[in-house]
Parts: C-alpha cells; structure tokens; sequence
C-alpha cells in the first residue's frame, strides 16, 4: 500500500462557523488585510465544529483523480495535484488551520504556497496548525502513487479569531489536476477553476476497491510502540533471524512545520539487546533489556529537524541471536515566532523509513552527518511478534543512566 513516489495535490476549503453563520456568495467581502472573491466551489466540504474537540476523519471520503478504474480502483501511476480554496463567512477572520491527512502512497502538504510537512502511507498522520491570512487561504498537497489503489483523506479544523470553529473534509467538491502537474500549483494565485473535480471512492474507514481502515492520528493519543516494528539492519536472513553480535546505527530524520524551530518529545524504546538514544546529537537514555521498555522526556529540542539517532547492540547469546530495534517518539512543535497556540503533533515509529548501517560511523548521531548512503532498515513484525513477545511499557519516566560502553558521549 505504500509507496515512494511523490506527487502533488492541492486541496482549498470552504467552512461555516459554529454558530452557523451561512457562507452565501454574498458573506464575502473586502476587508483590510486582502480581498475575498465569491467563493468558486461547492461548500459542501465545510462542517459546523465544537471547539476544543479532538480532530477525526468522521465524514471524509477517500479521493482520487477521474483516472481511477472503476471497476477495479486502480489509478496511473505517478503524481498529482489537488486543490481546494477557502474563505470565512462573513464578520469571521480565519486565524490558524489544523489538518490531518492520510494518502496511499505519499504526500506534501502545502498552505499558501509553504511546504508544512510530507507524509507515508495511509495508517497514520499528523496534526499540524498552520497560521492562516485573514481572507483567501489555499491548502495544496503533493501526492503520489506507485501503482494499485491510490487515495487521500482529509480533515481540518479552522479557528477564527473569535474563537468559533468549522470542519473541513475531503470530498468530491475538492480540485485535481492531470498527469501534468503545472509550476506553482500549490500557490493562492493559481488558477485552477479548468481542472476537473475529485472523485469519491468511499466514506472513511472504508474505501471500495481498498482495505483503509481506521488512521491513527497523532495528538489524539499519548505516544505508544502499538504500531511500531522491530527493525534491524538489511543482514537479518529472515524477521527474527540470526545476525551478528555487534553494534549497529540507526537514524531517522523528522522536518517539523515551516516556521516551528522549537519541540518537545515523549519516546518509548527498547532494543534487543541495548541501545543508547540520542535527539540531535544530544544523549537521552540507554536501555539493556528488551522485555520492558524505557520511558524519556526531551525538552529543549531546536529544529527545524529532528534526527533520531540509537545505537544499538546486539550481545552475544545462544543460537539462534535475534535483533530488533522498538521504538515511537511523539513529537510536538511550534513556532515560537508566533503568539498563536499552535502546535503540530507527529508521532514516529521504527519502520523502513529508518535507515540502519552495518557498523556504527563516528559522529552518526550528529544532526551534521550524511546518512543518504545508508539503507533502509528491515522490517521484523510489531509489538507482540516472535520472538519477543508483548512488551512491558512503564507509565513513568525512565532514569537516562549513561552511554553503553562504545557509544558516542552525546553533546
């Protein structure tokens, strides 16, 4: 279901304000900050919200272009764009958008022409808040599919300045392009009223032609290793295999949203059969024993990246010597620049988006260091799999103790 190449896509909305205010053409209006046109499409997309509730994708639909088979659901391979533009009704100022998305294969997504975050995969997402203008805003994605079932799955909350909400979900009012994505598509000035409208291939969980099911989205839930995998180097001959009594490195890199430089992290890790983890550069914790899991909290993290470094080793043992690195970090962000309460939300688990090398690089925890060589790491199963069984997890922080012995010192 997932896949690797990236395409792109647009999406704008419409919205109608908790105390349902009726967004008609004639709502919109010039104010001081920008002019707000007629809106140009359907709101259909646009839900009355209560505030302060958690986001969902209750009444999303999955969506596509018009190339969709639609006897069999599957779409051209390669990448496209879909947009949708939105406006407030009238007497409400838009102040900030927080959005979640799911997208079989993968997706950049775009507010007024800013690259916010990209995404993998259609059983996770995050939360991001963007800081909106005062009338028109565009959201923009850039997604694509490397063949089979191809979709996206949208919702987003909108907060005006009054305090008063509205929803937005993905549907079929919603904007796409061809094969031939035009420069700048993701831009509030583009044109995009010749493109043709999305397609539904069904209401969220479920789609016809593809086994989606429920997205887990981060912010919602505290942080968990429910869903993440063991993982190890490309060595292991099969999930759980015997690999050799070494050390290894592990890396995965997270951009945060445009203009967040400052985060904070919940991780929850184990290894078979050490680790010691660094964010950064900076040591967190080490862990010697793969039946319970440590518990850290970073403060302090300074973006706009967050590298996620572990060094990890696997001891000596009887035969068969199995390996596996579990782990999952919640990270939020914000951007400090801001007086907004606008924080975005990502959870990060152990899978193949990590890389994973066959020795242990000096400086390889460095946010510095170059990993573009490295492979990705191999899948082994999740929590509960041969032959690690269920992992313990603690409910408190765990001591940080020192470096494993070889390890780097940390910053």
């Amino acid at each position: 279901m997932f896949k690797a190449v990236v395409s792109l896509v647009s999406l704008g909305f419409f919205f109608a304000a908790t105390t349902s205010v009726a967004a008609s053409h004639s709502s919109f209006k010039r104010d001081n900050a920008s002019y707000c046109p007629y809106p140009p499409y359907s709101t259909r997309s646009l839900f009355a919200r209560q505030a302060n509730s958690d986001l969902d994708f209750s009444g999303s639909q999955w969506i596509w272009t018009n190339e969709v088979n639609t006897n069999t659901g599957v779409a051209p391979v390669g990448a496209r764009a879909f947009r949708k533009t939105f406006g407030p009704p009238e007497g409400k100022t838009p102040s900030t958008l927080t959005i979640a998305f799911a997208v079989d294969d993968s997706a950049t997504l775009f507010v007024n022409g800013e690259d916010i975050a990209s995404q993998t995969g259609w059983t996770t997402s995050g939360t991001y808040c963007v800081t909106l203008k005062p009338c028109m805003n565009v959201i923009a994605f850039n997604a694509s599919t490397i063949g089979g079932p191809a979709a996206l799955l949208v919702t987003g909350e909108v907060t005006y300045t009054d305090g008063t909400t509205s929803r937005i979900v993905s549907d079929q009012s919603w904007r796409t392009s061809g094969a031939s994505i035009p420069n700048g598509f993701e831009q509030p000035s583009f044109d995009d009223s010749s493109w043709p409208l999305a397609i539904g291939e069904g209401a969220y969980p479920m789609a016809e032609f593809a086994g989606y099911g429920q997205v887990t989205i981060a912010g919602n839930n505290p942080v968990s290793i429910n869903s993440a995998n063991w993982i190890w180097t490309n060595e292991l001959p099969s999930p759980g295999g015997a690999v050799p009594a070494a050390a290894r490195a592990f890396r995965r890199t997270v951009t945060l949203p445009a203009g967040h430089t400052s985060a904070s992290a919940q991780a929850l890790i184990t290894t078979d059969n050490q680790y010691s983890l660094y964010i950064n550069g900076r040591f967190v914790g080490s862990g010697t024993t793969f039946q319970t899991a440590q518990r850290f909290s970073i403060d302090n993290i300074q973006g706009p990246s967050v590298v996620i470094a572990v060094y990890g080793v696997n001891g000596d043992g009887p035969s068969p010597n199995p390996a596996g690195l579990l782990a999952s970090l919640q990270i939020t962000s914000n951007d400090p620049s801001s007086c907004l309460n606008c924080s975005s939300v990502v959870d990060v688990i152990t899978d193949t988006t990590w890389k994973a090398f066959n020795s242990v690089p000096s400086g390889f925890e460095q946010p510095g260091f170059d990993d573009t060589a490295w492979p990705a790491a191999v899948t082994e199963g999740t929590d509960g799999a041969s032959p690690w069984g269920t992992v313990t997890v603690p409910s408190a922080v765990s001591a940080s103790g020192t470096p494993l012995p070889g390890a780097p010192a940390g910053n």
